[in-house]
């Protein structure tokens, strides 16, 4: 018999803060993300045609990871409510569920890859020789995808603990081994060969590799967790079907949020190559600053409101919710300020074009208003997946992007002819009704209906 959910005046043994949670994450997105451009600096040295080429790829591959990472966020809100309600018996089948359908879709998807990796290059319109190095690149890398699925999957058992610095731990081993194997396969050393891009997308998958390596080896050997061998079939099913109740309707906003950036970038093409310049050197700048900020600050938050939701001390998840909001919200701000008192230099460091520079100045001005708008979508969104009011946030924020945000971005872009700006409008008004309207649903307590702990313990 396992214990039952602690009354709400128990106390609850997470008592990490936002903050300490947060940064480790902020970190890991950062280094995680600066793979793809150590991939892009070596392939640079071999060709531009090869760094293009790989380029075309990112939003194919990225949108797997959009996946995995949906899943695995929800197996760690389960797990999380779960460890707050000190239910510690039912945890290792949510995490034995969770890797497990991650191995399982990533397996899928590298099979996937592997039987398409020479049409689906010419089907994104690469020829000749891009398309036999994305061929080579998707080849290597995109049969292996299970291992990034795999490593997302334990690396949200330590996010549901609390445990980011480890998560910290293993990016950074991750980028430094990335860094070594390109660097010897680059130079021969040691007597290995130069592959060229394959020896960048083998990089890439040996350092993915000791990366998830150290991962097991923290969650097995350092916090002891075991896995049930032969779980009960019927508990196994219902918390399998609980992560992918929250995991599946959560991916579905980001693939929305894709599909409906690929109709903003099909009207800024229409405006020239300088256009989708200006639009791509701020969207990288908010990239790595604003958005990685929210999104650190949102899954800490989606950890530590799952922890207090589980006790079942919603005048804690109240409070962190409030924190998180606080945080991302000042930290966006202060972020796009010094990103537009600095935009010419920071425009200088990738282009000399003063028609680009002029285009994209405005644009930062108006981030004021649309990361810190971005910022309180992304808390409260999290806030409310974290709960298990998953759909909710997937059907609200999908409908509003496609109905509002992306025809506001065509009149005020188009129609008004306002151009770059307009649809920096557009897209700032889209953040700010999403966050507004997810955090309406959150102030209704709606959400405490959805939570793990209102369900009966297994016995």
């Amino acid at each position: 018999m396992v214990e039952r959910a602690p009354t709400p005046h128990t106390p609850h043994e997470f008592n990490q803060s936002l903050w300490s949670v947060a940064w480790p994450l902020l970190v890991s997105l950062t280094l995680s993300m600066s793979l793809t451009f150590v991939d892009s600096f070596f392939l640079a040295r071999i060709s531009d045609r090869a760094a293009a080429a790989a380029g075309a790829l990112l939003p194919v591959l990225g949108a797997t990871l959009v996946v995995f990472s949906a899943v695995g966020q929800a197996g760690s809100s389960v797990a999380a409510q779960l460890l707050g309600a000190r239910r510690h018996a039912e945890v290792p089948i949510v995490y034995l569920s969770l890797v497990l359908f991650n191995l399982g879709l990533g397996l899928c998807t590298s099979l996937a890859f592997l039987l398409l990796h020479r049409a689906l290059p010419t089907w994104l319109g690469l020829h000749g020789e891009m398309a036999q190095h994305a061929a080579t690149y998707l080849g290597i890398l995109g049969s292996f995808q299970f291992l990034k699925a795999t490593q997302i999957g334990y690396g949200n058992i330590l996010n549901s603990r609390g445990k980011t610095r480890w998560v910290l731990c293993e990016a950074l081993l991750t980028n430094v081994c990335n860094v070594t194997l390109n660097y010897m396969f680059m130079k021969g050393s040691l007597g290995l060969p130069r592959l060229g891009v394959a020896g960048v997308a083998l990089s890439t998958v040996l350092s993915l590799a000791v990366g998830l390596l150290f991962t097991l080896s923290v969650v097995h050997f350092g916090l002891r967790i075991r896995f049930p061998l032969r779980p009960p079939r019927a508990e196994f099913v219902a918390r399998m079907r609980r992560v992918l109740d929250i995991g599946l309707p959560s991916a579905l906003e980001p693939i929305a949020y894709q599909g409906a950036q690929m109709m903003v970038n099909a009207l800024v093409v229409s405006w020239g190559a300088n256009a989708l310049a200006a639009r791509t050197y701020v969207f990288n700048f908010a990239m790595v600053s604003t958005i990685l900020w929210g999104a650190a600050f949102g899954i800490g938050a989606q950890v530590t409101i799952a922890h207090h939701i589980g006790a079942e001390d919603f005048a804690g998840a109240e409070r962190q919710m409030q924190k998180g909001l606080v945080f991302a919200i000042s930290g966006n701000f202060v972020l796009s300020a010094l990103l537009t008192l600095f935009h010419r230099p920071l425009l200088a460091t990738l282009t000399s074009s003063a028609a680009i520079t002029e285009l994209a100045s405005p644009l930062f001005l108006l981030g004021l208003l649309v990361e810190p708008s971005r910022a309180v979508n992304i808390v409260a969104g999290g806030a409310l997946r974290s709960s298990g009011d998953a759909r909710y946030t997937a059907l609200t924020g999908s409908f509003m992007m496609w109905g509002f945000g992306l025809p506001a971005c065509y009149l005020f872009g188009k129609y008004l002819g306002w151009g770059l700006p307009g649809v920096w409008l557009g897209l700032g008004l889209d953040e700010l009704s999403r966050g507004i309207v997810n955090y309406r649903r959150w102030r209704s307590g709606r959400w405490k209906e959805f939570r793990v702990s209102v369900r009966p313990a297994a016995t």
